[in-house]
């Protein structure tokens, strides 16, 4: 009975330090965004994470020639959740696209903003048309 409590509590560990550095990798291209400013900017007035992905799909920039707007929500345990957004042929000369990345994680019930990134894809310039945590010029 010890020897298998060990074994799980191990494969508990390992498994957490995995998804430690999955998350981390994740968020490697992005760059870090305040995340009550976000919350603010967007006025976003909930925390369940399919709400979350609604509030910034439906947001009032102009959609007129846009070529493509996704959001994703991923649930990669239980108790976290990844909303991804991505906005491609914005009417702007200097921003292309942009894609915001929202980390939510569930504790006693409520769901409560951990980590939001953004990434730009120029429409000029040496990074154009790739994503890049840069401000495009």
């Amino acid at each position: 009975m010890l020897k298998q409590s060990v074994v799980l509590t191990t494969l508990a560990v390992i498994l957490v330090s995995v998804a430690a550095t999955a998350q981390s990798s994740a968020r490697s291209g992005y760059r870090v965004v305040d995340v009550k400013k976000f919350v603010a900017q967007n006025q976003i007035s909930t925390s369940n994470p399919n709400q979350v992905a609604v509030k910034l799909f439906a947001d009032t920039d102009e959609a007129e020639g846009r070529k493509s707007e996704n959001v994703e929500v991923k649930y990669p345990t239980r108790d976290t959740a990844v909303v991804v957004m991505t906005k491609e042929g914005l009417a702007d000369d200097s921003v292309a696209a942009i894609r915001r990345r929202v980390e939510m994680q569930r504790s006693q019930n409520k769901w409560r903003f951990v980590w939001v990134g953004e990434q730009n894809k120029c429409a000029r310039g040496k990074v154009s048309q790739v994503w890049t945590n840069k401000l495009c010029p």
